[in-house]
């Protein structure tokens, strides 16, 4: 009963999750994906993954709970994308222009909760947008290389060595 009892738990979560936030997923994953199908493909991905990280997202109305979220959802977009385009034999990956999507982690928010000084907020402008996100979440929200790594969909060394990357060239703009 009590497995039945926290499953229940976990979908009621996933329902609230999916009515508050059902058109941001929707319009980024349709940014990403430019397909209406795909982009509920990866909105349910979104959710299903969600729903094994249900540990990460303690209040469904903070703005760390919404930038979790729209992390998930840009990163299951941008695997179905390159799935999509691998399926059709493209021979040149542009990883770049998948990093300069519309609509960015909100850094403002992060500035405003975790106190990144206006200093800091410029440099990581000045940053590709995987790097921003791993720096954000490491410093600004406290999530370790291992559960970046989930967030974003990478391996573990991968976030760790971005993340020594982003850190020298944020020394170097500071």
């Amino acid at each position: 009963m009590l497995i039945f009892s926290i499953l229940q738990i976990i979908q009621d979560s996933i329902n609230d999750i999916f009515e508050k936030y059902h058109a941001m997923m929707k319009s980024l994953a349709y940014s990403i994906l430019k397909d209406y199908q795909l982009a509920e493909d990866a909105m349910q991905e979104a959710l299903l993954a969600l729903s094994a990280n249900m540990d990460k997202i303690d209040n469904i109305d903070s703005n760390r709970s919404k930038n979790f979220i729209y992390t998930v959802t840009k990163n299951k977009s941008l695997n179905l994308l390159k799935k999509e385009l691998s399926e059709k034999s493209v021979q040149f990956f542009d990883e770049e222009r998948l990093n300069n999507i519309e609509g960015d982690l909100d850094v403002q928010v992060f500035c405003n909760e975790f106190g990144f000084s206006d200093q800091v907020l410029n440099a990581l402008s000045q940053l590709d947008e995987i790097d921003k996100d791993i720096i954000i979440y490491k410093f600004g929200a406290g999530y370790n290389g291992r559960e970046i790594s989930k967030l974003i969909g990478r391996d573990p060394d991968y976030v760790y060595k971005r993340l020594q990357r982003a850190i020298q060239k944020l020394q170097k703009i500071l």
